[in-house]
């Protein structure tokens, strides 16, 4: 169901092509992706976009990213370009989650406490194994997370979502904190997202039976059993049949609780990505 505002319809209808087109390559090369997130809900609840969502997230499992990665110059045609800061730092845009960009469109994105502009985005959430054991997957999650931690600090004024709704009480007191400390640290930032690539990719997902998408926005959330990927099916989004987890109930629930009851709060619906068309060729 598209927007009824004209701006994110507009931009719907440009990544329902780009959804499109990413299915292509991945079926013409035997590449595994699955809808996640809002597009994933999206599919079973609407059958389509969620009317005030603004863009399409997807998980690829490591091996079929990477390769994707490899060969994006001799696969993609001249519209699209495969985002990723560990070799495109020159981008300029502060993000760790690769995307597939159109290159048709910007847009000028407010969510931190700076405005940043961009090209309109499919996000790719990569899935990589964690190890075996409760306690070995939490101590893996802990390691991540400083690492994390790190390069949110580093980020922090243009990546760091400020209208984020039902933000934890403590995660309220570090973002106040934060907004009155005027002095941010200077790391270098891609080698810290290339540590985080190193610590994700230690587990291989043949041998792993929870795997983790740990660059997405849920922090533990991020870890599922594997069994949700065991199998894939085919979702409508739109006029698209696309890829989901045959498992999507069970995911949906573990994000979302009861995830066909849609939000009543405006902030929920209308500050998703505060996202305004700044430029179109």
């Amino acid at each position: 169901m598209f927007s009824e505002n004209p701006d994110i319809c507009r931009i719907q209808k440009i990544e329902l092509e780009m959804l499109r087109y990413f299915d292509e390559i991945c079926r013409k090369h035997a590449l595994t992706y699955y809808v996640c997130g809002g597009t994933l809900l999206g599919a079973v609840r609407e059958g389509g976009f969620i009317p005030w969502d603004d863009d399409i997230d997807l998980m690829m499992p490591r091996k079929d990213y990477e390769w994707l990665l490899q060969h994006r110059e001799e696969i993609l045609n001249d519209k699209y370009f495969l985002y990723d800061y560990r070799i495109d730092e020159k981008e300029n845009n502060p993000r760790r989650i690769p995307a597939l960009c159109d290159k048709s469109m910007k847009v000028r994105l407010t969510k931190g406490n700076k405005e940043r502009e961009q090209y309109i985005l499919l996000d790719i959430f990569i899935l990589d194994g964690m190890p075996r054991g409760k306690i070995k997957r939490n101590l893996h999650y802990l390691f991540f997370s400083v690492w994390h931690l790190a390069l949110q600090l580093s980020w922090y004024d243009t990546t760091v979502n400020q209208y984020k709704v039902n933000r934890s009480l403590g995660g309220r007191l570090a973002i106040k904190i934060l907004n009155n400390i005027k002095l941010r640290p200077k790391w270098d930032s891609q080698k810290l997202v290339q540590k985080e690539h190193c610590i994700l990719k230690k587990y291989e997902w043949n041998h792993s039976d929870h795997v983790c998408s740990l660059l997405g926005p849920c922090h533990k959330k991020e870890i599922l059993p594997k069994d949700y990927f065991k199998h894939s099916v085919k979702l409508q989004f739109e006029d698209l049949l696309v890829n989901a987890p045959s498992m999507y109930h069970e995911e949906l629930t573990h994000y979302y609780g009861n995830y066909m009851i849609p939000p009543t709060s405006k902030e929920e619906k209308e500050l998703h990505h505060r996202m305004e068309i700044i430029g179109e060729k």
